[in-house]
C-alpha cells in the first residue's frame, strides 16, 4: 500500500485539513490516510484542547471518508513524543508498504531542531503541503544540501524514496486551527471553517472559551 501519515496537533481540525488531506490523497494515488493527532506537543502551548477531544473531532471529520483512518498511537503513548519515534513505530507496522509523512511548510522550515531529524529523512519521504503565499524558496535554501527537493503539479505515483521531499500546493483553503480559535474566543461565527459535528463538538465542550 501506499500510505500517508498526516501529523499535527489538530487543535481544532478543519476545512483546511480535510480538503489537504484529501487532494494530497488523490494527486498522490494512495491507498490510505492516517490522521496522527499530537498527544502531548514537544512545545506545549495552553490554548491545546484535550487530545481525547482532538482525537473525536477528527473522527467525527473524517466520517464516510473509508481511505482516512486516525491513529491514537501519540495519544496513548501518554509522553512527548518526536516524529522520528513515530515514523520508526508506522515503519515496523507497515514493513512492506510506502510511507509518505505529510507536513506544511511552516512545520517543514523547523526540520533541523526535530530530534535525530538526519537519521528522519533517510526513512521516511516527506511530502510538505504548500500555501500558495508560502516561499518555498526559503525551505529549499536551507535544506537543498540533505534533501532532494521535487515539485509535484500532477497526479502520479510519486516513489518514496529516502531524503526525498515532495513540494505539493494544493487547492487554497484560507483557514487556520489559530484562525478558528480566535473567532471562538470572539464569538464569532465559525460555521463551514470546520465540520458541522466538529463546530457541534465544541460547542458543546465548550472549548477556545
Amino acid at each position: 500500500m501506499r500510505i500517508g501519515i498526516l501529523g499535527g496537533t489538530f487543535n481544532p481540525i478543519h476545512i483546511g485539513h480535510i480538503r489537504g488531506a484529501i487532494s494530497t490523497y488523490e494527486t498522490f494515488l494512495l491507498d490510505k490516510m492516517i490522521f496522527l493527532p499530537t498527544g502531548i506537543p514537544p512545545h506545549k502551548k495552553d490554548d491545546v484542547a484535550n487530545a481525547e477531544y482532538r482525537y473525536e473531532m477528527i473522527k467525527l471529520s473524517i466520517d464516510g471518508l473509508d481511505f482516512c483512518e486516525v491513529s491514537r498511537y501519540e495519544i496513548d503513548s501518554n509522553k512527548v513524543n518526536y516524529t522520528i519515534d513515530s515514523v520508526r513505530h508506522f515503519k515496523n507496522t507497515y514493513p512492506d508498504d510506502e510511507l509518505f509523512f505529510i507536513v506544511g511548510t511552516d512545520a517543514f522550515y523547523y526540520l533541523s531542531s526535530w530530534k535525530k531529524h538526519k537519521d528522519l529523512i533517510e526513512i521516511v519521504s516527506f511530502i510538505v503541503v504548500r500555501r500558495p503565499e508560502y516561499d518555498t524558496q526559503i525551505i529549499l535554501n536551507k535544506y537543498r544540501n540533505i534533501v532532494n527537493f521535487q515539485e509535484v503539479k500532477e497526479k502520479a505515483k510519486y516513489r518514496a524514496e529516502p531524503k526525498t521531499v515532495y513540494i505539493y500546493t494544493p487547492p487554497a483553503f484560507d483557514v487556520s486551527s489559530s484562525a478558528v480559535r480566535n473567532k471562538i474566543k470572539r464569538n464569532e461565527c465559525i460555521k463551514y471553517l470546520v465540520p458541522e459535528k466538529v463546530e457541534k463538538f465544541i460547542v458543546e465542550k465548550g472549548l477556545y472559551r
